[in-house]
């Protein structure tokens, strides 16, 4: 299996180092709920790393809600934000972060609004593991589009393609590679879905971590 030796690391980190997939499942459902519809786990799953924004019109598309895409986006983030507490770290994520702060410039591209970023980082001490964090609402276009990848990488001072990113969901690993960068999927479910657009397709953190070489 290939090796890395990337000049800069960029994470996502909704599922990738914070296990908030539950969390967001639960939260959208108990939206969906409250306007009349109802949104499934494999709904949320479709829509996953493609931004709190873009995913308000596909729910108000399917469950026939009229949308107001700045009072939808702060009712979902309230609804997470009051339960920021209950959410864990995946494994090794703490591990991967500790070993490669000072050694490397690390980002996060994360679709996830500038507040929720924020809150999570802050919720497990890891504000200061990160260089760069970058919100998908602070570019043009949020996964799987380029951007967010783009303009945490212009902000680390390093080439796209020297930056290694890390994945979990497709439309994450699709807007990496967009990007011009290396990518390992880490995946929660069939590896085998990833294996045709990222590099390194890996069942943890754990894993990941052996494949990159850190000054």
């Amino acid at each position: 299996m290939s090796r890395f030796s990337p000049r800069a690391l960029i994470f996502d980190m909704d599922g990738l180092l914070v296990d908030s997939e539950p969390l967001w499942h639960h939260v959208e459902r108990a939206f969906a709920r409250a306007r009349g519809g109802e949104w499934t786990d494999e709904m949320a799953l479709a829509c996953t790393g493609q931004g709190i924004g873009r995913i308000v019109h596909i729910m108000g598309e399917h469950i026939g809600f009229e949308v107001d895409e700045a009072r939808d986006v702060a009712e979902l983030e309230d609804r997470f934000l009051a339960h920021v507490e209950s959410l864990s770290l995946k494994p090794f994520a703490r591990a991967f972060l500790d070993e490669a702060r000072g050694r490397l410039p690390i980002g996060l591209a994360s679709s996830s609004p500038r507040r929720l970023i924020d809150a999570s980082l802050k919720r497990f001490g890891l504000t200061d593991h990160f260089d760069v964090t970058v919100s998908g609402q602070e570019v043009p276009k949020a996964k799987p589009w380029p951007d967010v990848y783009l303009r945490a990488a212009e902000r680390l001072s390093v080439g796209a393609e020297g930056c290694l990113a890390l994945e979990d969901s497709k439309n994450g690993v699709r807007a990496a590679k967009a990007a011009g960068m290396a990518v390992i999927a880490v995946p929660e479910g069939d590896g085998a879905a990833f294996e045709e657009i990222a590099d390194v397709v890996v069942r943890s953190l754990e894993e990941a971590r052996a494949l990159v070489r850190l000054p």
